[in-house]
């Protein structure tokens, strides 16, 4: 295993001296080398330095899961850009947001994927595009904006077309490109994602080579570790950290390979498996679920399979112990994490039983990941086994958001402690539970109810569907809890129902005062509810 690096850039030269002629990326017929894809990369790194790319420049990056991904990545990385991930599913809005508010100066994006379609979305942002003669663009919405490199069969006006990009280069160009490579500094910013924007528009993360750096050896180790005879498939979007680090990173480490899927789908994950003998697979539960409830789930053979990550949202231990027996997964871990926290803060470890892996979300993964829990209204470091804010403080913090100094410092103490927002018990060996998110709370009379308390009630009941619970204003007690429920099929529900039944099973003041149906919960592009928004939508609809 590769150890000793100090950028990303550095890590694929490593990976291509040590393993040049393995596998380092299969996707559909294509079968990659880290002798070719260090090449691929070198062209695109130094093809990008004649655009005029400089150290320090935003380049955001619109592709689905592909081997372009990597070549983009790695050459950003090389050059001492900073990677701005766009996530595919992202509306007009967002991406005039994230690309306006990076400053980014090139786009390297597809032309579309099922049925979206990215240079239309660009042209609503950009009209200038449109009647555009020019090879680069001239917007007035983006005035960074130098570069748009497409990925696609189709050429359009404006742009450059990326396979243009991997010509060759003189020994010059070569030599700029290793003086410019080593004047890229540990420390320096590698990525810039953005928050899912659960709570309003989304903020830019700065995040260094060193923090990627170290989540990721602290990862393989904390699982066991991998080999050059290991084969990922790792089914998260390489656009949110999760995906990216498992996906692009990780097996560089290792020399492992990376099996790529474009697009998660339960039948072509199994079939990958089987075909590539892969040797590990990471996902969130629901993505595990579907492919156990494949219908021909039982005619695949898994048997190479012998580690797993199951991390993003919680999963219960029936789950866990289906995943592990009939996946015949004998290694699996879950994992938090935050994009402010640099990929992870904490996983379980191999000898953890399915309950840890249910109730908890492990240990930190290195020692100098501090955390600790403290008191919502006063501020003060509690005990073992109460519940308070989870903080966190290290090398994995953030180095800031992007722009945004006040911000950071409301969340960032003078003592280095980054204030998560989230709710959580630290028991006597360490291990965190997550309970809740601190800025759901809403607070009946002063007295504190997390909405997941009540959510969790709501769904042993057997005729809903969905619910989100939030808290609303209230004339008489400062606040009070709306639940937003969706409805099975075929049943009915009323307001009564619900209360009667939460009355039963929780305390008076954690029982939702409004009950409003729908079948619309607005998701974040990484599939989290955004309360803010049913919130609104609340307010106006019971006129508070």
């Amino acid at each position: 295993m590769i150890e000793d690096v100090r950028t990303l850039g550095e890590l694929l030269d490593k990976a291509a001296a040590n393993w040049p002629e393995h596998e380092a990326i299969v996707y559909e017929d294509q079968r990659i080398t880290y002798r070719q894809l260090h090449e691929r990369v070198q062209k695109l790194a130094i093809s990008l330095m004649r655009l005029g790319v400089q150290k320090g420049d935003k380049v955001a990056v619109l592709l689905t899961n592909l081997p372009q991904w990597a070549y983009a990545e790695y050459a950003i990385d090389k050059i001492g850009g900073v990677v701005v991930p766009l996530n595919t599913r992202y509306s007009v809005n967002e991406l005039a947001h994230i690309l306006a508010h990076s400053d980014a100066t090139t786009l390297v994006m597809m032309d579309r994927f099922e049925k979206m379609d990215y240079m239309a979305m660009l042209k609503k942002i950009c009209p200038e595009l449109k009647a555009s003669d020019s090879r680069n663009p001239d917007c007035e919405n983006l005035p960074f904006l130098k570069h748009i490199i497409l990925h696609g069969k189709k050429r359009t006006k404006g742009t450059l077309n990326l396979t243009d990009l991997f010509g060759n280069y003189s020994e010059r160009e070569r030599e700029e490109l290793i003086k410019r490579q080593g004047g890229i500094m540990p420390d320096d910013l590698a990525h810039l994602p953005y928050t899912s924007g659960t709570t309003g528009k989304p903020k830019g993360v700065m995040t260094s080579h060193y923090q990627y750096i170290r989540f990721n050896l602290g990862f393989i180790k904390g699982i066991g570790g991998f080999t050059d005879k290991d084969r990922l498939l790792v089914a998260p979007p390489f656009s949110h950290n999760f995906g990216n680090s498992q996906g692009i990173l990780t097996p560089a480490f290792c020399g492992a390979a990376s099996i790529i899927i474009e697009a998660f789908d339960a039948k072509k994950c199994l079939e990958l498996i089987q075909k590539e003998k892969c040797t590990f697979f990471a996902g969130s539960p629901t993505m595990y679920i579907k492919m156990l409830r494949d219908e021909n789930f039982e005619s695949y053979d898994l048997s190479s399979l012998r580690a797993g990550l199951i991390a993003a949202a919680p999963a219960p231990v029936a789950i866990i112990e289906e995943i592990k027996s009939r996946m015949d997964i004998e290694t699996l871990v879950n994992g938090f994490g935050m994009t402010e926290n640099s990929v992870g803060t904490s996983m379980t470890r191999p000898e953890d039983p399915p309950e840890v892996l249910s109730k908890t979300v492990g240990r930190p993964i290195w020692p100098d990941y501090e955390v600790k829990v403290t008191d919502i209204k006063t501020g003060e470091d509690l005990p073992i086994g109460q519940e308070g804010e989870l903080c966190t403080r290290g090398p994995l913090i953030m180095k800031g958001y992007y722009k945004m100094p006040e911000t950071t410092a409301k969340l960032v103490d003078h003592e280095g402690w980054f204030h998560t927002g989230d709710l959580a018990i630290i028991d006597g060996k360490g291990y965190i539970r997550i309970t809740g998110r601190l800025s759901d709370v809403f607070m009946p009379g002063g007295l504190n109810v997390s909405p997941e308390d009540v959510e969790n009630v709501l769904y042993t009941h057997p005729k809903i569907k969905q619910v989100t619970v939030l808290g609303v204003p209230d004339e008489v007690l400062g606040e009070v809890g709306a639940a937003f429920v969706e409805v099975k099929e075929e049943e009915t529900l009323n307001d009564r129902e619900i209360i009667d039944f939460c009355k039963d099973r929780l305390a008076n003041y954690k029982v939702p005062k409004y009950i409003l149906y729908t079948s619309d919960f607005p998701l974040t592009t990484s599939g989290k509810v955004q309360r803010f928004v049913l919130k609104d939508r609340a307010v106006k609809e019971l006129d508070l």
